[in-house]
């Protein structure tokens, strides 16, 4: 198997209609988290190094698996781009939720991981997840969509916790 063609936006028909699994949930929260849902992740597999994602984000699993992050729009593209050369890549954007979050206090309510150690890939709020950092104090969570609601009313709620204290 080669293509998860129901994951791969660009490869649904003209009338789909996308939705974002954190849209109810984010619907009501704090300020300081957004959406990244709408973000093209590709899971390449095989000959990584040197892996060129242009405009997109590499983001190395193991020494044979890597995370390309990437515009929504332009995941097809990637996908066609980086496919060849050893390497097998899968679109897998419609199977993440993504979640843009503020503060190193949030975050340390929220998992165990080592923040200075990210990206990395462990638990938060239970869930299997993708971590990053951008700065000293804005993280990206991405987890299987199917977690995404929960992962984000966990969120809120953690935020409200320490709004109050």
């Amino acid at each position: 198997m080669s293509h998860l063609d129901f994951l791969s936006p660009d490869l649904a028909s003209p009338e789909a209609v996308w939705r974002s699994p954190l849209e109810r949930a984010l619907a009501h929260a704090p300020e300081g988290m957004e959406d990244l849902s709408r973000t093209g992740v590709l899971d390449v597999r095989g000959e990584i190094d040197g892996l060129d994602a242009g405009e997109g984000e590499v983001v190395r699993l193991t020494p044979e698996r890597a995370l390309v992050l990437c515009s929504f729009e332009e995941a097809g593209a990637q996908r066609a781009r980086l496919a060849g050369a050893g390497r097998l890549v899968i679109d897998v954007s419609a199977g993440w939720a993504g979640l843009l979050i503020r503060g190193e206090p949030l975050m340390r309510r929220l998992t165990d991981l080592d923040l200075d150690g990210l990206p990395a890939v462990g638990a938060l709020a239970h869930v299997q997840a993708l971590v990053l950092r951008d700065d000293a104090d804005t993280f990206r969570l991405y987890v299987p969509q199917e977690y995404g609601h929960y992962v984000a009313e966990v969120t809120i709620d953690a935020a409200r916790g320490l709004a109050e204290a």
